[in-house]
């Protein structure tokens, strides 16, 4: 009777492993497919951009990428997701002008900069001060919340290079720039929990297991 019940109870667990591993294939297939159908529109939309951004007079820097290709990078960029199925990449894309290609490449380079800060306040620092407000009998939510909110206004200063994915010009009495730059966002996070950790550590009053929680946001 105790074989049968075993085997019984084996047979069901095995069943049951099964049709999990079956969901989960399924599932993944799915967002296989999904992700695919994304981006085959992605790129229908990437060339109405690049049809509408050549009417308008924009040109492709010599040596670059084909318009089509720079605008389809950039759409596939912000669909592209990290092995937990979360956005790879923090994608800013901007257009601005200037008496010269360098004075207006460097506008929409800080356009773009402003951007990511932006989205990285809203992403990862928004995480962060949500721990601090949820965060029962913290001993200096105060300072903390204090040293989140400096350090957001300066965030784009620590990240290093970006990669670009487009650069259009159009020169019509001013020269005109189409910029799209791109940042990876677990060497955001990385920098940010890095820099934070010291600040809190120096600029607040809260003990290793304080900051350690804060700091868990994934």
């Amino acid at each position: 009777m105790k074989q049968k019940l075993s085997f019984i109870i084996t047979l069901l667990f095995c069943s049951v492993l099964l049709t999990n591993q079956g969901a989960f294939a399924q599932t993944k297939k799915e967002k296989k497919k999904t992700l695919k159908e994304m981006k085959g529109r992605s790129i229908k939309d990437a060339r109405k951009q690049a049809k509408a951004l050549e009417k308008e007079g924009y040109q492709v820097i010599p040596g670059d990428l084909p318009m089509e290709k720079q605008i389809e990078n950039s759409y596939v960029a912000r669909l592209a997701k990290d092995e937990d199925g979360n956005p790879k990449y923090f994608v800013a894309y901007q257009q601005s002008k200037g008496e010269t290609f360098a004075a207006a490449k460097q506008a929409a380079y800080q356009l773009c900069l402003t951007e990511l800060a932006t989205q990285i306040g809203s992403e990862i620092l928004g995480r962060i001060k949500s721990s601090v407000s949820n965060s029962e009998g913290m001993s200096d939510a105060t300072s903390a919340t204090q040293v989140i909110a400096s350090y957001q206004n300066n965030v784009t200063a620590r990240l290093g290079r970006t990669d670009q994915i487009v650069m259009l010009k159009k020169v019509d009495k001013l020269t005109y720039i189409t910029l799209s730059i791109k940042y990876p966002v677990a060497e955001a996070e990385r920098i940010v929990k890095e820099d934070l950790r010291k600040k809190l550590e120096t600029e607040a009053n809260l003990g290793q297991d304080e900051i350690n929680s804060l700091l868990d946001i994934r």
